[in-house]
């Protein structure tokens, strides 16, 4: 289901904050540090809905992450991430084709009093022939304040079928 696939993604940008918070400060400026990561593609399988038809979609495809990490001399840490998937799907009742791409930005502000996130998150379900196609985007920011709580969420999800 697509909100499955969103709300793991979601989980992953929130695990990226989190990692980011406990990060203590740096030393003196001068011990600023900078992360490049960057993931092989790894294979998924996984089901999303197709809320145009009502179909479930198997999906069998790849998912990769890269990101970049900096500290400053406050003592934060900012991380800019991209996570993208590709598949190729097949309906579970019409048999009917599908090419499955996400395509995902975070942004991670955090201090080790408070953080904030923030997540693009653009989805296409692009139906073969005769299938429906599905596009959705979901924006989602929150803050977490000194005590550990979200304020200032943020969280819009819409879709079109083509």
């Amino acid at each position: 289901m697509v909100t499955k696939q969103l709300s793991i993604v979601g989980l992953l940008g929130g695990a990226l904050a989190f990692g980011c918070a406990e990060q203590g400060p740096p030393l003196a400026p001068a011990a600023a540090f900078q992360a490049v990561g960057t993931a092989a593609p790894a294979p998924f399988l996984t089901s999303i809905g197709n809320s145009c038809n009502g179909e479930l979609v198997d999906i069998e495809g790849w998912i990769r992450l890269r990101y970049v990490t900096r500290s400053d001399a406050q003592g934060g840490s900012h991380t800019v991430g991209q996570i993208l998937e590709h598949g190729q799907g097949i309906g579970e009742v019409t048999g009917g084709n599908y090419v499955f791409s996400v395509d995902s930005l975070i942004d991670v502000n955090a201090r080790t009093i408070q953080s904030g996130v923030s997540q693009e998150v653009v989805v296409r379900l692009i139906g073969q022939g005769q299938a429906p196609s599905f596009l959705g985007t979901q924006i989602l920011h929150f803050t977490v304040n000194a005590n550990g709580d979200p304020v200032g969420v943020v969280d819009d999800f819409r879709s079109e079928c083509r």
